[in-house]
């Protein structure tokens, strides 16, 4: 087990009062880890029980931010203003990443409801339409007599 590991699974059970789950623990530990890899990379001059005291403060910090609701499990019932959250998922929604790549505009109402989405068509289709109008101009100027 990773130093990291250990340090975030002591302050979970100390700040938040919880024993935190390896899985999450391991996914924690390779973000703070990974923070700290590139902040030594671009500060060297810093000694290396600066660094374990800085990876103890994140390692809080996210045991922190965890307690204050900033984790995955956190579902609130209602808005930062009380009112109810309303969440929709309907299966006609979803669309291939191509489709969402070519989106261009999209107009939503007072409530934030997309009344209308306009959608680039794909390289495909212009090259076809591109084509299609050389050949079209081809007939015209050769066989259109």
């Amino acid at each position: 087990m990773s130093e990291t590991r250990k340090i975030i699974g002591h302050m979970f059970v100390n700040l938040v009062k919880i024993p935190l789950d390896a899985r999450v623990a391991k996914q924690g530990a390779a973000v703070v880890d990974g923070l700290i890899d590139k902040l030594v990379a671009e500060m060297p001059d810093i000694s290396k029980a600066d660094w374990h005291k800085l990876r103890i403060a994140f390692c809080g910090m996210l045991a922190h931010g965890w307690a204050m609701g900033m984790n995955p499990y956190n579902n609130p019932k209602t808005k930062a203003d009380g009112k109810p959250l309303e969440v929709r998922v309907s299966k006609d929604i979803l669309l291939p990443m191509e489709a969402l790549k070519s989106l261009r505009y999209v107009k939503k109402d007072d409530l934030g409801r997309i009344q209308k989405a306009f959608f680039e068509p794909s390289a495909e289709a212009r090259i076809k339409e591109q084509i299609e109008r050389i050949l079209a101009e081809i007939a015209r100027k050769h066989w259109a007599k």
